[in-house]
């Protein structure tokens, strides 16, 4: 019986170990599967990852080709690309209720901002994910036990960094109609928030919407620093006109379409 007893003792352990190893294998998939899985529901966008490359030993890894699509309505094919997203997760807290991301660095992201309307299509992603938090605050009042909440997850989160380097802007829609070759490629200001979710309950959609709306102030006061600095070249420009024109008509041609080409990138001769 003892000896039946330790075999059937080795088969579960066997198990364990053979099942923590196809976990760590395929953590990447399972990180994957989940992004595209719980992300749509959030945002009501599509939303991608390429690949994940996680160790579970260190906590550190990489997440490949992250892509953020635009809501219905906006014509710019998406509102984040990234090709690099490296992340540091504490491995102690993922048996706990509360996940601790060490350091979530976003390495030359592609944003595209288009305005609509009173609004653009980042604040309508937000309005999304805050539609999707509302839910979830309503579920969590008459759920079981059993239930799960919209994003499929009943953990909060905590990002104690997290990092935005190296990011790009381009306008779409009638913003790059008025800004034209200055829209296309604007620097995005680094980017780092600290300590989300480490006060309070957060689930991963609140943490998402506290990131975009960060993300969505930054983009804006750059477009509008940009919108400002072609404004005064084009107050240059009119007053170099103006004072052409005294000089002869030929002469205000000349000095106007040199302003104009120095307005959108071109060059003066």
């Amino acid at each position: 019986m003892k000896k039946y007893i330790l075999i059937g003792a080795g088969v579960i352990v066997a198990g364990l170990i053979t099942a923590l190893v196809l976990v760590i294998l395929n953590l990447g998939d399972l990180i994957k599967t989940a992004v595209e899985e719980f992300g749509p529901p959030i945002t009501k966008t599509e939303v991608r990852l390429g690949s994940a490359d996680i160790s579970v030993l260190s906590g550190s890894g990489t997440l490949s080709n992250f892509y953020l699509g635009n809501p219905k309505g906006f014509k710019m094919p998406s509102a984040i690309e990234c090709g690099t997203i490296r992340v540091k997760v504490n491995t102690d807290s993922l048996t706990k209720d509360k996940i601790i991301i060490e350091e979530i660095f976003v390495d030359s992201p592609v944003i595209s901002y288009e305005k609509r309307g009173n609004t653009d299509n980042f604040q309508t992603i937000v309005n999304n994910i805050q539609k999707t938090v509302a839910g979830e605050k309503k579920t969590e009042t008459a759920k079981t036990e059993e239930k799960k909440s919209e994003t499929g997850s009943e953990k909060t989160i905590q990002i104690n960094n997290f990092i935005v380097k190296n990011g790009t802007i381009n306008l779409g829609g009638s913003l790059l109609d008025a800004f034209g070759d200055q829209g296309m490629g604007i620097d995005l200001p680094d980017i780092h928030l600290k300590d989300i979710g480490k006060d309070k309950e957060t689930t991963p959609a609140e943490a998402f919407a506290q990131i975009l709306s960060q993300m969505t102030g930054d983009v804006t006061g750059t477009v509008t620093e940009v919108g400002k600095q072609l404004s005064e070249a084009v107050g240059k420009a009119v007053e170099g006109a103006s004072k052409a024109v005294e000089d002869g008509a030929g002469k205000a041609g000349e000095s106007v379409g040199g302003a104009i080409k120095g307005l959108f990138g071109g060059s003066k001769e």
